[in-house]
């Protein structure tokens, strides 16, 4: 049996009713043994959500229900941190699990049953290697004992979806165990069970950890704590001297690749770096890391790649989309792990300077490894990050990377100019279909790269729409963020959607006992949310004019025109009706206003006049337009138009602090309903703005800041 194995063995656990058990009528076990798991870190057990569902309500409860068997034969108690997803009702383990059939067991130490060294989790965002090793227990195989398990196979896929397992025969019980990569001994998966077919068996990606992050704040704290314990446990490891996870596997890279390793991002750094990053508040957002991995690709002059596929919710993970990227191919040249190293550093110096800023804290210290208890002194955690970085900057080959590293640690200046989000975000909903509006979610970056999200080509009627997309919009305003600076979203609609409330749709919904929390506030009321017209977008040409009023106005030069002709009706005084105008002469009117010209209406815009005009106005090329979700009839037309005059107005020179959107954005916060529940009512909710220029991003110091498009 070789070090691996051996450490496998003794980290891989039985999971079942705790040695006591729990006697309830409704809440009982339905068997002994449940499943199979392993530890991660000293009192960190990941496993299978169906696994641990085998305990029904006591688990889920949180109580210490939850047997945790060693190799030796002793049982220590745990209980559920969180599990992904939870149980609906009646549902158990014995159904399909949906993914991503998690959960994290919280095991406190005792002084009598000492925890196994955890197994290392990958870092890589892809498969390094096809050959897997999958461990777990089981009671198929002998009549009365529950036995260790170990086979192989290979893997495929996994870095979005499930991963599957061939050539691997696991009996059951072994769900929850490990799926070990044999070429670096890291753990890239866990066991889910069998396919309905029984031919092929599955296992969820390392990747999926992160779905803690988007299941809630709660589960988002227990996953970083975990994650935090890991690391920290594998740098003590390390560090004591003993049989290590980075001992064991630099001796592999060397063997694998000789001489190659030595230079490169080595598993020594690996756990010297993600050590320092434990002590680090994680990320702001998923955009923020990704920002710093393309800033550090770009530095070295690596080739490109897509990275928004990716999600990374920790420092570590923004690493793992750095080195080793052929995936066990091809190097990449001669000297690509020096420049996959030069990456590494790079990026962790950017690291340094996102911490180094206003408002970013650590986080609680462990107790002192081995060779810091002599000492009685210990450096903060951002100064171990930078004495690190410097240290690995003397080694780099290149000079001018290690002059790089040296500004990007001593002044700010020295990092490319910083953009006001990672990427923006798009969504496309298709008109009605049978029925139902199929829609995508994408990411539009700064360059005019597109790149998919999620999508429902099937479709959902127009009521389930903002309940159907909320998960993947959530998910694509996570990559787009960047610190402090939000992603902006468009909504590139079919017209007869036009009076759909996008702007108070929300990415994230608050439970009944939930602190305010920015998260979950109607999109207009803290991002620049704007529409797009997709009739005009799928034309394969703008038309002239359109480009000619762009121009004018992305000056800052912008005027109020009345979108419709009104007139006064008879009886209340001041009612407003909207008069019905041809669209030939509509289009009179509209071609020959100002360059700078924003038609304004003070009623809908998606159906009656409104729509007709609104139509004229896109055909005679304006890429401004603002309106108000009301009944065409009402006391408040003068005071409304005036308003949209005063605020357009308000942005008319080219250093103005605020683009129109987020003076629309402000507005609508200014005007919001002390009701919060007819808040889709008020003023706040009945401000549109179309902001649909035709051509790509302009320059940073514009006051219109257009979304980088054409699709």
């Amino acid at each position: 049996m070789s070090a691996v194995e051996s450490a496998v063995r003794s980290a891989v656990v039985r999971i079942g009713v705790p040695g006591e058990g729990y006697d309830r009528e409704d809440d009982g076990p339905r068997a002994e043994f449940w499943g199979s798991g392993f530890f991660i870190a000293p009192g960190w057990v990941l496993t299978s959500a169906h696994v641990v569902a085998k305990g029904r309500g006591a688990v889920w409860s949180g109580e210490r229900v939850i047997g945790i068997t060693l190799e030796s034969g002793e049982m220590i108690t745990g209980e559920l941190a969180c599990g992904l997803p939870r149980p609906s009702g009646a549902e158990d383990g014995s159904s399909p699990w949906d993914d991503p059939d998690l959960a994290l067991v919280r095991v406190p130490e005792t002084a009598g049953a000492p925890h196994p060294n955890g197994l290392w989790l990958s870092d890589r965002s892809a498969l390094n290697s096809s050959n897997v090793q999958l461990s777990g227990y089981s009671s198929a195989l002998s009549r009365g004992s529950v036995d260790f398990i170990q086979v192989t196979g290979r893997a495929s896929a996994g870095t979005g979806g499930p991963m599957m397992l061939e050539d691997a025969y696991l009996p059951p019980g072994c769900s929850g165990g490990p799926v070990v990569d044999r070429d670096r001994g890291s753990v890239i998966g866990v066991s889910k069970g069998r396919a309905r077919d029984g031919q092929i068996a599955r296992a969820t990606p390392i990747t999926a950890l992160g779905r803690f992050c988007e299941a809630g704040a709660r589960e988002a704290a227990v996953w970083r704590e975990a994650l935090r314990a890991h690391d920290r446990h594998h740098l003590e490891r390390y560090l004591a001297l003993d049989w290590s996870w980075p001992r064991e596997q630099y001796v592999r890279e060397q063997q694998r690749d000789p001489g190659g390793y030595a230079s490169g991002f080595t598993a020594y750094d690996r756990a010297e770096l993600f050590g320092r990053f434990a002590e680090l508040p994680s990320p702001v957002s998923a955009g923020e890391v990704l920002e710093m991995v393309e800033g550090a690709c770009r530095d070295v002059r690596r080739e490109t790649f897509r990275l928004h596929v990716h999600a990374p919710r920790s420092w570590r993970e923004g690493v793992g989309l750095l080195y080793d990227m052929h995936d066990g191919g091809a190097r990449g040249g001669e000297g690509s792990r020096d420049r996959e190293r030069a990456a590494v550093v790079l990026y962790a110096a950017r690291v340094c300077r996102a911490l180094s800023g206003p408002g970013r804290s650590t986080v609680p210290r462990p107790r002192a490894v081995p060779h810091e208890e002599h000492t009685g002194h210990r450096p903060s955690p951002l100064a171990e990050l930078e004495a690190w970085v410097g240290n690995a900057a003397v080694t780099l080959p290149n000079s001018l990377d290690r002059e790089l590293v040296r500004d990007i640690l001593v002044s700010a200046t020295a990092v490319s100019r910083p953009r006001s989000s990672y990427a923006d975000v798009l969504v496309e909903i298709d008109p009605d279909l049978y029925g139902t509006h199929p829609w995508r979610i994408k990411l539009v970056q700064e360059d005019g790269q597109v790149a998919p999200v999620r999508q429902n080509e099937t479709g959902v009627p127009r009521g389930e729409l903002e309940r159907d997309i909320r998960a993947a919009l959530a998910d694509a305003l996570d990559k787009g963020d960047i610190g402090e600076h939000l992603a902006a979203v468009d909504f590139m609609l079919p017209r007869a959607l036009f009076d759909e409330p996008v702007e108070m749709w929300r990415a994230k919904v608050a439970g009944p006992d939930e602190p305010f929390s920015p998260h979950t506030l109607p999109l207009g009321h803290r991002r620049t949310v704007a529409l797009r017209d997709r009739h005009r977008w799928m034309k394969a040409e703008p038309i002239p004019e359109w480009h000619q009023r762009w121009r004018v106005i992305k000056k800052g030069h912008m005027a109020a025109v009345p979108l419709c002709l009104g007139a006064p009706g008879g009886g209340e005084e001041g009612l407003h009706h909207t008069q019905r105008e041809s669209e030939l002469a509509a289009y009179g009117r509209l071609r020959s206003a100002e360059p700078h010209a924003v038609p304004v209406h003070c009623a809908r815009a998606g159906s009656g006049q409104g729509a007709v005009a609104l139509g004229v106005a896109l055909g005679a090329g304006y890429p401004v337009v603002m309106w108000r979700r009301c009944d065409e009839e009402h006391a408040d037309c003068g005071e409304f138009q005036e308003r949209a005059a005063k605020l357009l107005r308000s942005a008319v020179s080219a250093g103005a602090p605020k683009s129109l959107r987020e003076l629309v954005r402000d507005l609508r916060n200014r005007n919001a309903g002390p009701d919060d529940s007819k808040i889709a009512t008020s003023r706040a909710g009945e401000l549109v703005l179309l902001y649909d220029p035709p051509q790509g991003p302009q320059l940073a110091d514009e006051p219109l800041r257009a979304p980088p498009l054409r699709p």
